[in-house]
């Protein structure tokens, strides 16, 4: 069985970073990181991940463009919004997107790695 991917995307080095740690796994997935949303479309449309984790609040193309993008072009992938911004509007228009799972920042680490893992083990990667 292939290595499920994983798409962390957040403009913010340290906080890829911190979020790459926290869930390597290389024996249960990949995990690429891009430093915006159009680093994250070109990194999708080369190998689509699983499981897409992005900020909401980034320059050129926030959070929600993003994966409205991702979704109009087809992508199934599994999301995790987290935002610093909370509002009732953010969070509508996630769940209009499909998003599987919303979280306010800070995103306690540990809850992040039980979230991933649940949602790696429900998706069942194309053939």
């Amino acid at each position: 069985m292939p290595v499920q991917s994983i798409l962390i995307v957040d403009d913010e080095a340290n906080q890829r970073l911190i979020l790459e740690r926290a869930l390597e796994s290389p024996e249960q997935w990949s995990i690429a990181t891009a430093a915006s949303g159009h680093d994250a479309l070109r990194l999708a449309y080369e190998r689509p991940p699983d499981l897409l984790i992005t900020d909401y609040n980034m320059l050129a193309m926030n959070g929600l463009e993003l994966i409205a993008r991702l979704r109009a072009a087809g992508f199934s992938a599994r999301i995790i919004l987290m935002t610093a911004y909370t509002s009732q509007d953010i969070k509508e228009a996630a769940e209009r997107l499909c998003v599987d799972h919303y979280l306010a920042k800070p995103v306690p680490l540990r809850l992040l790695r039980v979230i991933t893992a649940v949602a790696m083990k429900r998706h069942i990667p194309e053939e």
